[in-house]
């Protein structure tokens, strides 16, 4: 069916398989009917020949009744008259023997030794008087016109089965050779498409190794500025931590001496005025050494808040203590301040970079500042220890809690939490209910963190 350089061959396989089909059928339908119908007329012939033996013998049954004796010697006369009326009724012969088989006519010796059972347009009917069989009557059809008919209509059966059966071999042909036409097309487009698939794989081959590579370049770009952000970021944050130091310094340095300065000023007022009371003028020195006493106050107080606000901006204490007993001081202080028990569990044995150590101070900072204001609580966990390349930290209280969507955005506390966390490639989770307390847990990575830029500063 297929072709190495044509292609398929339907046609021609089609061909070979009808060839033995059509010409059975031009031979069935040359030989059937024809045959059918000689057949079917010997058939008629044969009950024609027996219907026309017995009405003879039924002639001569009524003669030899009539002349038992003598009717042998007449009877040429009645068969002569016999076989022309049949010869009218298409009947070819008619010949009769006696009980001896001793044809009546002795002219019809030869035929009679010709007659059979066997022969086909024969028939035989038995003349019987008296029970007795004393005669046979022998008929035979004409059979020329039949023989002439079956062949007349072979031949016309002929013509029409090479007709039907070139018919039958032409339309299949020529239905599978339009469809081997199309065929053929089709292939020449599909291989026509395949040649321009492939060579659009290819070409898309290329694009997608040439995007790959821009891709990959483009990764590494986006990797390598990632890291330069976060190196920024660490930057970033080492030098607003250098800022608030600064400022610290120069907040203790010049208001801290300045107020100072005031206090001692204010004391040795208040003292010089005690010891001039008692000579001039005794209210108005009260009401100064009043006034110095409440400044005095004053400035203490401002003293102090100076102090936290250093303590605030620039952690000294990392400095000086380290991480965690920085820690241990906030939890001191807020059970100094807060009357809330702290319950620490620090575990920490690796060296930590100086930005993650500001940030993780920062975050239980700002959780321990937000218990102290807003929680409530009377118990407050934290937790800070580390895997192979993190750093975990978790502050839980059982406070009242808070409404997440209704914490005010003006307080930056949470956010700025969030944003420390955030630039160093961390991340925070806040779990609150109200009524149930508050968890605040960050992670801040370990591996891969600026620590080598912040340390420069």
């Amino acid at each position: 069916m297929r072709d190495a350089g044509d292609g398929v061959q339907l046609r021609a396989f089609l061909a070979g398989q009808l060839r033995p089909l059509v010409l059975t059928l031009a031979a069935v339908v040359a030989i059937a009917a024809p045959t059918a119908y000689y057949v079917l007329g010997a058939r008629a012939l044969d009950v024609q020949a027996l219907a026309a033996a017995r009405q003879v013998a039924e002639v001569i049954r009524a003669d030899v009744e009539r002349r038992p004796q003598l009717w042998k010697y007449d009877s040429l006369k009645l068969l002569e008259h016999l076989r022309n009326y049949e010869l009218q009724e298409n009947v070819a012969r008619v010949e009769v023997v006696d009980d001896h088989d001793v044809p009546i006519d002795p002219r019809a010796s030869e035929v009679i030794a010709e007659l059979t059972p066997r022969g086909p347009r024969w028939q035989v009917a038995p003349v019987v008087v008296n029970n007795e069989p004393v005669a046979q009557v022998w008929v035979a059809m004409e059979t020329e016109t039949l023989r002439r008919e079956s062949w007349l209509m072979a031949g016309l059966f002929g013509v029409l089965g090479v007709a039907l059966a070139a018919l039958v071999y032409w339309l299949p042909l020529a239905a599978v050779g339009r469809a081997e036409t199309e065929i053929a097309a089709l292939l020449g487009r599909l291989q026509a498409s395949k040649a321009e698939l492939a060579a659009l794989n290819a070409g898309l081959e290329r694009q997608v190794e040439a995007r790959s590579s821009q891709l990959s370049r483009a990764l590494d770009e986006l990797r390598r500025k990632e890291q330069n952000l976060r190196e920024l970021s660490g930057r970033a944050v080492e030098l607003q931590e250098l800022e608030r130091r600064g400022i610290a310094r120069d907040l203790h340095d010049a208001a801290g001496q300045t107020l100072t300065a005031i206090r001692i000023n204010l004391q040795l007022l208040g003292q010089q005025l005690s010891q001039a009371g008692a000579l001039q003028r005794p209210e108005q020195v009260e009401r100064a050494a009043t006034l110095a006493t409440r400044t005095t106050a004053l400035v203490d107080e401002t003293v102090e808040e100076i102090r936290r606000a250093v303590s605030t901006l620039g952690p000294a204490v990392l400095e000086d203590v380290g991480l965690l007993r920085a820690i241990e001081r906030m939890c001191d202080d807020l059970e100094d301040r807060g009357r809330v028990a702290v319950q620490r569990r620090l575990e920490l044995d690796v060296a930590l970079p100086k930005a993650v150590e500001t940030t993780c101070y920062r975050v239980v900072q700002e959780a321990l500042t937000n218990v102290m204001r807003h929680a409530r609580a009377q118990t407050v966990v934290v937790e800070v220890a580390h895997d192979d390349d993190a750093l975990v930290i978790a502050v839980r209280d059982d406070g009242s809690g808070f409404a997440p969507d209704a914490v005010d955005p003006r307080r930056r506390g949470l956010i700025g939490m969030r944003e420390r966390v955030e630039l160093l490639g961390g991340r925070v989770e806040v779990d609150t209910t109200i009524g149930t307390g508050t968890r605040v847990q960050a992670w801040l990575p370990l591996a891969g963190s600026p620590a080598g830029v912040a340390d420069e500063s």
